[in-house]
């Protein structure tokens, strides 16, 4: 085989099918994986609408897709056929680090000052095959569903959420219950927060949180908030005073502010959502921030590997997000899922771009 399918992006907001792409070859210290399975997220529907925030990241023509797993096919020169066998079922970190960088040096790799990803200024996993660094390769147990191991790059931007502080017998409020909202709901229900507030504003958001709870019988444990009423008077008043950890998950300014206020002083903040414009006021930045000494944490991809490890840990533990995964399809059925996936009918869809 020396041509194989994937999903090119063209130019910003035009991608196609295709089905001449020449196989990679993995260079010196690669492997090239076989693709069992890629997740669609929220960055590809950017991407793929030609969204102005991703333009300077993207370097078309380019391969999509940056969630999968799948299984080593072929070893480049000087990797380790003993610590990679082929045939071995993987994923990868999609992050390519440069070493050097004051972050790197530091050991926070995942922070990188230059750090290029695949996916989207490399090429990426929506396709048959994919190249990545063998020293980014992680290892997976052979009894995880690919449809889950395909998702395991947001539930790592989840567990680096949840896990950022403590969140054990903490009360805890999730602005934001997309797909990784969701995810964090489960990582910090399972750790054992004490409570937590879930606060959102679309319909079926809420819906699908009154949901979770009803299923997973979590009534005692997380109170839904919907977001367009009065958040932060709610959560206040049902703590006496503020969570002791947000995570902001939206990126929107009034969840950003929102996550801010409803957090008790001395309290943790954790943003992770991406506001869509450059800047973001904060609203009575001395009383809401600075009086209260609250401690602010940005969180970027996961860490390098010790994310890596909590998840998986997490899962080989019982922890379930296989539910999220709502819609399963072929790769040539691309369009259908990023369309739905970005109407938010589905929260999470599974491509698969070989035979399973």
């Amino acid at each position: 085989m020396t041509v194989m399918k994937g999903i090119q992006l063209t130019a910003p907001g035009k991608y196609r099918l295709r089905t001449d792409l020449p196989v990679p070859e993995p260079g010196p210290g690669e492997v090239r994986l076989r693709v069992a399975a890629a997740g669609i997220c929220g960055t590809d529907v950017h991407i793929c609408s030609g969204d102005p925030s991703m333009t300077g990241l993207i370097a078309p023509p380019v391969v999509l897709g940056h969630e999968f797993c799948g299984h080593v096919d072929a070893l480049g020169p000087g990797v380790d056929a003993k610590q990679l066998p082929l045939g071995t079922y993987v994923s990868a970190e999609m992050h390519e680090i440069c070493g050097e960088c004051a972050a790197c040096k530091s050991e926070a790799y995942h922070a990188c000052a230059t750090a290029r990803i695949r996916g989207i200024n490399l090429d990426g996993a929506f396709a048959e095959f994919v190249v990545v660094s063998a020293h980014n390769v992680v290892t997976l147990p052979q009894g995880l569903p690919v449809q889950v191991a395909a998702i395991l790059d947001p539930l790592g931007n989840a567990v680096h959420t949840v896990m950022k502080v403590p969140v054990e017998k903490r009360t805890v409020a999730i602005v934001g219950f997309g797909p990784i909202g969701a995810m964090c709901g489960e990582v910090a229900t399972f750790v054992g927060a004490s409570h937590l507030f879930v606060l959102d504003v679309s319909d079926l958001a809420l819906q699908r949180a009154r949901s979770w709870v009803e299923r997973r019988s979590l009534h005692d444990r997380v109170t839904v908030v919907d977001a367009r009423e009065t958040p932060v008077e709610t959560v206040v008043a049902a703590t006496r005073g503020g969570v002791d950890v947000a995570l902001e998950i939206s990126g929107h300014p009034s969840g950003i502010n929102n996550a801010i206020q409803m957090t008790r002083p001395a309290g943790h903040v954790v943003n992770l959502g991406l506001p869509k414009g450059d800047a973001v006021t904060i609203e009575r930045f001395s009383k809401n921030f600075i009086f209260k000494g609250l401690t602010m944490h940005a969180v970027i991809g996961r860490e390098m590997f010790k994310t890596w490890h909590q998840m998986l840990h997490l899962l080989e533990a019982g922890m379930d997000v296989s539910h999220l995964v709502t819609a399963e399809m072929p790769l040539e059925d691309f369009a259908t899922g990023m369309e739905r996936f970005g109407k938010g009918i589905e929260q999470k869809v599974v491509l698969y771009p070989n035979p399973r």
